[in-house]
């Protein structure tokens, strides 16, 4: 009985004597370097940030399931990653971008980007994007000892927003593939996007809805457009109202080559079916009057234009130009058989549509 129970203290011993090294036989080593600045402000030079960051790796991992050991410059042996940083602007903000990179085969790299208002890093806002980064440190390690992809996975850019005095890291979003940081999600705004795919322009939209202006156009001199963006660079594109030769309705396709941006310019092409209607002409004989009632018919008009569009937030504007080709002209007849008199022939050329054609449209993006 005794000497098992000295075996069991020895092998308890032995235990705790080997826990510190099997721990520290798992940790992940990470080194800080290539810290860069493109900003003229004391609280973003090379220097300041690679000190936040260091200081925000130590914070974090003092809470940190992972096991980390952030190596310095002269420390002996390769780190497993490293991780390199840059700032730059952002328009009227400030962009820092950590990326991460293993140093064995296959290299893959992680990057994470986040942008922010004031020209300083807090605490907060530096433990926050370092839980962010040992999470992905993690997972490329992780990604790196499976068996090597045929090719390498997209490079996801997680954006974050960093506003008020204290930095106060909202929120955070991100692609399915990476996992969220703890201590970031309260009331954020933060974005994911991809390193490789660039966000559209300020003209994103799937339906416009419009109210338009124009002369000989195909809405009308008064009427409405409704346009879906099947792609980028296709609208389908409806437009109706009212003109000379009566009510007016036709399709109309658009291309955009520049895609959805905020000032689009298009090349248009479509019909516009006017339905006509009657019109009445009046003469005076003597001080006898007498009324003559011609019936405009159904006239197909082919139009051509371009045109651009112009994104306003949720609003836009959209202008064109361009030309109706008149596909009947045997569109007209009066009702009691007379030939035309000068009124009717007047009447009949002023209010058929075609010829030079231009609109203003103004309207709303509601998807």
């Amino acid at each position: 009985m005794r000497s098992t129970a000295l075996r069991m203290r020895a092998s308890m011993l032995l235990a705790a004597t080997l826990l510190p090294f099997s721990a520290m036989a798992d940790a992940l080593y990470l080194q800080l370097k290539d810290v860069g600045s493109d900003v003229d402000a004391a609280g973003l030079a090379a220097a300041t940030v690679a000190e936040r960051t260091r200081y925000g790796i130590e914070e974090a991992l003092k809470t940190s399931a992972t096991q980390a050991i952030l190596m310095d410059a002269q420390h002996e042996g390769a780190p497993d990653l490293t991780l390199s940083a840059k700032v730059t602007r952002a328009g009227e903000k400030y962009r820092l971008t950590y990326q991460l990179a293993t140093t064995h085969e296959p290299v893959r790299t992680k990057t994470l980007a986040y942008e922010f208002v004031n020209p300083s890093l807090s605490d907060k806002g530096s433990v926050a994007m370092a839980q962010a980064l040992l999470a992905e440190a993690q997972k490329l390690e992780a990604a790196s000892a499976e068996v090597p992809a045929v090719a390498a996975a997209e490079v996801p850019v997680a954006s974050a927003g960093e506003s008020g005095a204290d930095s106060n890291w909202e929120g955070y979003s991100q692609r399915s593939d990476a996992p969220a940081a703890e201590g970031m999600g309260q009331d954020s705004t933060g974005r994911a996007q991809e390193a490789e795919a660039p966000r559209r322009g300020g003209g994103r939209t799937n339906l416009d809805l419009g109210v338009a202006l124009g002369f000989n156009s195909p809405s009308g001199i008064f009427g409405g457009e409704i346009e879906y963006r099947a792609t980028p660079v296709l609208g389908l594109n409806l437009s109706g109202g009212t003109g000379a030769w009566g009510l007016r309705v036709g399709p109309v396709v658009r291309l955009y080559p520049l895609g959805e941006t905020r000032t689009s310019p298009f090349l248009e092409g479509g019909m516009s079916f006017n339905m006509g209607g009657t019109s009445t002409t009046t003469l005076a004989f003597n001080n006898e009057k007498e009324e003559f009632t011609t019936e405009k018919l159904l006239t197909p008009v082919a139009t051509l234009a371009v045109g651009m569009r112009q994104s306003m937030g949720p609003m836009y504007l959209g202008l064109r130009v361009g030309w109706g080709f008149r596909l009947r002209e045997d569109n007209w007849r009066t009702l009691d058989g007379r030939d035309p008199n000068l009124l009717d022939d007047l009447d009949i050329a002023t209010s058929q549509h075609g010829g030079f054609l231009c609109s203003v449209t103004l309207g709303v993006s509601v998807f």
